[in-house]
């Protein structure tokens, strides 16, 4: 006689639990897979800073000197060009250079250039910044720490704000590397900004004297406040339209630098070094750091 054979299917509960293991296992591995790709990104987002700066000290071997923060133009209510634009034949980028197309007022005639952007002035890991089709940098550079009032432009205190120039980028600016006393190791030149990314990359300043005298600037930013600066302690911009207008209380020179990377943001320094700083910092060595010559390094 043949025996018969029958052949086991699973059962429902043998299914179920095949399902939540495997549940368990994505659950697990998802966040492995996630922090990956953030490290990667951050990784990317360090290069970047590091390629902006090693275009920036060629600039200076070329020029002998640093490039400006910005440049002021001729014409009040006309944008200045930013530091990005004067660095892009040290990046290869001359074509889209000529398509900028500089004027000898200090401007540029073609804004509508801002529709592309150099990979490098945009970081992996925030969402690409849109104005009016124009693309933002999540990279500015750092004008200073204004700890004395020699080294700050006393301005209007409605919007934008006063602008420190004890550091190594601001409007007009065109520092040596001799003038760097506190070292080159140890000051600021360029950080990562999250919140509120004002104006498309190619802007750098803008100005007029009426009624107040004002400069409003866009590739630059004093070091006022802590990194991932909290909105619930010093409030939020004067022109974020999303907030609270009891709580705009941030000038538009001071927004705070920052990052979309978990705990800090990253810094390059004027020797083409890129570091990450915890945003618990002690605010007074941040400061110190911002500054060229505040003389805190021999202390």
């Amino acid at each position: 006689m043949k025996t018969l054979r029958s052949n086991r299917g699973f059962t429902l509960v043998e299914l179920l639990v095949v399902i939540t293991i495997i549940s368990v296992l994505i659950g697990l591995l998802l966040p492995a897979v996630q922090a990956a790709r953030e490290a990667s990104r951050r990784t990317r987002c360090q290069n970047n800073l590091k390629q902006q700066m090693l275009a920036v000290l060629s600039f200076e071997s070329q020029k002998r000197h640093l490039p400006a923060g910005s440049f002021i133009t001729n014409e009040q209510f006309t944008l200045g060009t930013s530091w990005r634009v004067l660095i892009l034949p040290q990046i290869e980028q001359d074509a889209l250079l000529e398509r900028i197309s500089l004027n000898k007022e200090g401007g540029f005639d073609n804004q509508l250039a801002a529709q592309t952007i150099p990979d490098l002035y945009q970081c992996p890991s925030a969402e690409f910044e849109l104005q009016d089709g124009l693309l933002r940098s999540h990279y500015d550079a750092v004008s200073g720490s204004g700890y004395s009032t020699e080294s700050r432009w006393d301005l209007e205190d409605s919007l934008c704000g006063d602008i420190f120039t004890d550091g190594v980028f601001y409007p007009n600016s065109a520092i040596r590397l001799g003038q760097i006393t506190d070292g080159t190791s140890n000051t600021f030149a360029i950080g990562e900004r999250a919140y509120l990314v004002d104006k498309e990359w190619l802007s750098g300043s803008v100005w007029y004297e009426e009624p107040d005298e004002f400069m409003c600037m866009y590739s630059t930013k004093n070091v006022r406040y802590p990194i991932n600066a909290d909105h619930e302690q010093f409030g939020y911009s004067m022109t974020d339209r999303s907030a609270p207008a009891t709580q705009r209380k941030i000038l538009g020179n001071d927004i705070f630098f920052g990052s979309h990377h978990a705990g800090g943001a990253h810094f390059a320094m004027v020797d083409g070094s890129v570091h990450f700083l915890d945003e618990s910092i002690d605010f007074v060595l941040f400061g110190n750091m911002a500054s060229r010559d505040g003389g805190e390094v021999s202390r």
